[in-house]
């Protein structure tokens, strides 16, 4: 079974695609899927309608729940409620955090929380005022110290989405495998259907090292580089992880170019 990514299901015109109009898919589709497996009441409804959208790969069906978590309509002593005892304006905070943290993992937004993050002064800086509960810079500009830590937090779920390589060599070397091999069953799905070929999905032609390379400079070391100015323990305990792993696969890269000119006689010929 070939797992397909945001790109895939919009050139695939699939329902999903269809029914969050290509905009974060699998990110919509999974966190509106957490909501309704967790509020509806009814386990021998829910445990139908569960196998119902994996079945179809579908979310058409868009249940709508009251905000009152304390209600029969979303059961008080379901098990799997877990925002039962919130009032509904607590449910409804939680609720759109949980959607953001989610639609912020989409690749598709990393620039922009980049951006956010570029501009938001170091933590250090901050003055916390409990009376207001704001931080205030250096710069005597006041920020909103809530929608600080909050764009901290989102940030950090979303690198800590693409942080294989930020881990001990081993677990990044599997994950690395682990990705790759769903990205090429995405490929060969794509080649079969005839649609393009997405970027590191074509097994043909897609270097293993040089894709964790693109990846860890372009994508990896800025985004731990950023989130350092807010957490500096990053910068001892976590970037020499990263270059570790960075010097790794330039070694397998030349393991791999010589490798490439030893076989390229023999294909000549």
């Amino acid at each position: 079974l070939a797992i397909t990514y945001n790109n895939f299901q919009s050139n695939a015109s699939t329902k999903l695609a269809i029914t969050y109009n290509d905009k974060s898919i699998l990110e919509n589709y999974h966190t509106s899927l957490a909501f309704r497996l967790i509020l509806w009441s009814d386990k021998k409804k829910r445990k139908k309608r569960r196998q119902s959208d994996f079945s179809n790969n579908s979310s058409n069906d868009i249940t709508t729940t009251t905000t009152n978590c304390s209600n029969d309509d979303v059961g008080d002593d379901d098990e799997f409620n877990i925002f039962q005892n919130m009032d509904p304006k607590q449910y409804q905070d939680c609720r759109q955090m949980i959607i953001q943290a989610v639609m912020g993992t989409d690749l598709a937004s990393h620039f922009i929380k980049m951006g956010i993050m570029k501009d938001m002064p170091p933590s250090s800086s901050w003055d916390i005022t409990d009376n207001n509960n704001t931080a205030t810079t250096t710069n005597n500009k006041s920020k909103d110290y809530k929608r600080l830590s909050w764009e901290i937090l989102s940030f950090m779920m979303h690198v800590a989405d693409i942080s294989n390589n930020a881990k001990i060599r081993p677990v990044a070397v599997q994950w690395t495998d682990r990705i790759l091999e769903e990205f090429f069953l995405q490929g060969d799905k794509e080649l079969e259907m005839k649609l393009p070929i997405s970027p590191l999905c074509d097994r043909r032609c897609t270097s293993r090292p040089e894709s964790q390379l693109g990846f860890i400079e372009f994508i990896i070391k800025p985004s731990f580089k950023v989130l350092s100015k807010q957490l500096p323990q990053i910068t001892t305990q976590i970037m020499p992880i990263i270059e570790k792993n960075y010097q790794f696969w330039q070694e397998e890269s030349e393991k791999e170019k010589k490798k490439d000119e030893k076989q390229q006689p023999l294909s000549s010929k």
